[in-house]
């Protein structure tokens, strides 16, 4: 029994890291895709909420784990398999919507551009900062294309934003003056970027999280044979 207990509790600790781990990857996605939320819509910080919530889950499931393991209280770690096994089945719920959803988003995600594009007014502060914000950090221009800010949002000329360089003068190697890349695949990638990183980081948890579970009915089933209830 002392090895089992051994190792669930080597596995507890290992799963409070990852889950403050999670918290803070997903607190810092959050913040990050907050700058842009008025553009690009809640696909991303849906995606970054999630994390959050699931580094706070394991975290306190961790603690909840290593008291009842700690403490052979048989209640403590029924309550932990219990909702252990509600954690996997929600991240497994979870990576089949987000897989099905996945082109959905992705459209929902290029139609929030655009109508965002017609939004770039004086009035609307927010709108313009993200996108001068967005334009400017990660060297984009419109949503598909430079010709986005005339053709569909109607402005009488580009936003300074796009310009390759401060002063808007043309690049002398070729006469270019606005990013030639759309804003639409930056942001795509980002969000596929999320989208792949917590799918992988799900199908990681998944599987260490039924080892945690055998440890866990493994001791639960020892301390029952060895002390009754606790």
């Amino acid at each position: 029994m002392r090895l089992i207990k051994s190792l669930f509790l080597v596995f507890l600790v290992l799963y409070f890291i990852a889950g403050l781990s999670l918290l803070i990857t997903g607190s810092v996605a959050h913040r990050h895709a907050a700058q842009y939320a008025e553009i690009t819509g809640n696909s991303i910080m849906s995606g970054a909420g999630f994390i959050i919530a699931l580094g706070v889950f394991i975290i306190i499931l961790s603690v909840l784990g290593f008291l009842g393991a700690f403490n052979n209280r048989l209640g403590l770690l029924q309550l932990f398999i219990g909702s252990l096994a509600l954690i996997i089945l929600l991240q497994f719920i979870a990576a089949i919507v987000g897989f099905t959803l996945r082109n959905k988003a992705d459209a929902t995600l290029k139609n929030k551009l655009y109508s965002s594009l017609t939004a770039y007014t004086p009035e609307n502060y927010e709108v313009v900062t993200e996108w001068d914000r967005l334009q400017r950090q990660w060297s984009c221009c419109g949503v598909d294309s430079s010709e986005d800010w005339i053709q569909r949002a109607r402005l009488s000329k580009v936003p300074d934003s796009c310009c390759l360089k401060i002063d808007c003068q043309p690049v002398t190697e070729n006469g270019t003056v606005h990013f030639n890349q759309g804003c639409y695949e930056s942001a795509r990638n980002l969000f596929f970027r999320y989208s792949k990183a917590l799918g992988g980081v799900s199908l990681f948890f998944f599987f260490v999280e039924i080892a945690g579970m055998v440890l866990a009915i493994m001791l639960l089933r020892d301390l029952k044979n060895n002390y009754g209830s606790v």
